[in-house]
């Protein structure tokens, strides 16, 4: 974190509305011979590669390795990207012998897919058959990977933290997309992507890193951007979670990205 300044702030009910990374899995192993099942965790983050046979895996376990047994699942993507992608089989079938079997998520084409856009994918299954830890759901985060190269160190300006500071500037070297490494919060870099005319054309909602103690994680929601010589006027305020909505947790404030000369 960059400081720690954030006072009281009104929460402001937003409209609902719809927005639009590879894990590694340790395994879950559980006593005894029942047919209960679990997901390795309840969010799992994708990078999608042209490699990837336009599918994503995500493995279900399950508290024995004796016979066979069939588990249903449910399949709930984001609004208006359910089009975009589709569960291969609902009906996931656990061989005799196995502990884990895969759920397979696939697309049609990676090129239709948005070179900034995050997709939100829910997977789960009926919650009298979880095992003892209740993971009977997971949320899947994905996004294409961008191969990024640094172009060098720019300043960051930030009107919500009240602070400025050296910023690495990385682009694409697929597309006219940049991406800010650890920018507010090591580890959460901030991405946007520019047209032609080198104007920010998109910015998505994107998790910032800071977490508050009692609303989680916030994100940054973009309002408008201005490019004036080599530096973007980002217009923004973060936003948190709320009863399933999106609500503004700071005032909104202009955030300065000043490239390199």
């Amino acid at each position: 974190m960059k400081s720690n300044i954030f006072k009281s702030l009104s929460l402001l009910i937003l409209m609902a509305m719809a927005f639009v990374g590879c894990s590694e899995h340790d395994g879950v192993v559980y006593s005894g011979d029942s047919a209960v099942y679990a997901f390795a965790g309840a969010t799992q983050k994708v990078e999608m590669l042209a490699t990837d046979g336009n599918k994503i895996v995500v493995p279900v376990y399950r508290g024995t390795t004796q016979g066979t047994s069939t588990l249903e699942l449910t399949f709930t993507p984001a609004e208006g990207i359910e089009e975009l992608f589709t569960l291969e089989n609902p009906t996931l079938t656990f061989e005799d012998g196995k502990s884990v079997a895969e759920a397979v998520i696939t697309y049609k084409d990676i090129n239709l897919l948005g070179v900034t856009d995050q997709y939100v994918l829910t997977l789960g299954f009926d919650e009298a058959k979880a095992s003892p830890t209740n993971v009977n759901s997971i949320t899947v985060k994905a996004q294409r990977k961008l191969t990024f190269n640094s172009i060098g160190t720019g300043t960051f300006t930030s009107n919500i933290f009240g602070e400025s500071w050296p910023q690495v500037i990385e682009k694409a070297v697929e597309a006219d997309v940049y991406r800010l490494p650890d920018c507010y919060v090591e580890g959460y870099p901030i991405i946007f992507s520019t047209d032609a005319n080198g104007e920010i054309d998109n910015i998505a909602i994107q998790e910032t890193g800071y977490k508050d103690d009692t609303y989680g994680m916030t994100s940054l929601y973009c309002t408008g951007t201005e490019k004036v010589g080599n530096k973007y006027n980002i217009s923004a305020f973060f936003v948190v979670y709320l009863n399933g909505k999106l609500a503004q947790y700071t005032n909104e404030a202009v955030e300065i990205l000043e490239f390199p000369e």
